[in-house]
């Protein structure tokens, strides 16, 4: 598709759709501190994500084709563990805590996609993956947002990509 998008507008709505996701799913305020574009990766590709963050991504095949990732302190994924999984075991609540923060990309990103495009488009995207080891751009950074979720960061990145068919 050769749609374009269009970087403060991006940046504001992926920020709406964060704050909205994290306080509807797992009842943790986050604010917009900064919106940028036009930037280096957050994590450099090669390397392993820090100990103290997790990386997420979805990859996005209609109506455009783009990628959002989903940075955020270690704490807020702890923080999420104690909002929604009190209850289950000490084993199971990394993996669903890590299966949670996957489901709030996903629902992320299909808010932000209806945001940006109208509720009635078309929507096709992959399976929402958490990376170890920080993947290369292969696209153009098109926005990102920094939130502060109750005092701790949380990265939120669109980034245009040109897929070779």
């Amino acid at each position: 598709m050769t749609e374009f998008l269009e970087g403060t507008k991006a940046a504001d709505l992926l920020a709406e759709s964060v704050i909205s996701a994290f306080a509807g799913m797992s009842f943790i305020d986050a604010t917009k501190v900064s919106t940028e574009s036009g930037l280096e990766p957050f994590i450099r590709p090669g390397t392993p994500v820090p100990d103290d963050k997790r990386c997420a991504i979805i990859d996005i095949l209609m109506p455009l084709s783009c990628r959002v990732e989903l940075v955020m302190d270690i704490a807020i994924r702890d923080r999420i563990i104690d909002t929604l999984f009190s209850d289950v075991p000490i084993s199971e609540q990394k993996k669903l805590a890590d299966d949670s923060i996957l489901e709030m990309l996903n629902v992320i990103t299909g808010s932000f996609l209806s945001s940006y495009f109208g509720s009635d488009t078309t929507i096709q995207l992959e399976l929402p993956r958490l990376l170890y080891i920080a993947e290369s751009p292969i696209g153009q950074t098109a926005a990102r947002v920094v939130l502060d979720a109750e005092g701790k960061s949380l990265t939120a990145t669109l980034t245009s990509v040109r897929y070779r068919y």
